[in-house]
């Protein structure tokens, strides 16, 4: 079975606290792998963190591309 790693963010901490867009992608992508038979392992996230910024400067993004190995796919509900 295929292994998938998901990435989530929001750009403000108030986005954040109200859960709302978190968890909406986080069901989109929870979607996704059950669609694509992939297991999801992990789900990542970057709370107040622009989409203009470096991938660098994303925490959870660097974590999630770290964890990635052969035959696995990156689950990410936007792309902005």
């Amino acid at each position: 079975m295929t292994k998938a790693i998901g990435y989530i963010r929001v750009s403000t901490e108030e986005q954040g606290a109200s859960g709302l867009g978190l968890e909406a992608q986080r069901a989109a992508i929870g979607k996704a792998a059950q669609d694509m038979g992939a297991k999801l392992a992990f789900v990542h996230e970057d709370v107040g963190v622009s989409g203009a910024r470096d991938v660098e400067d994303r925490e959870g993004l660097t974590v999630a591309l770290g964890q990635l190995e052969r035959g696995d796919v990156l689950l990410v509900a936007k792309r902005d």
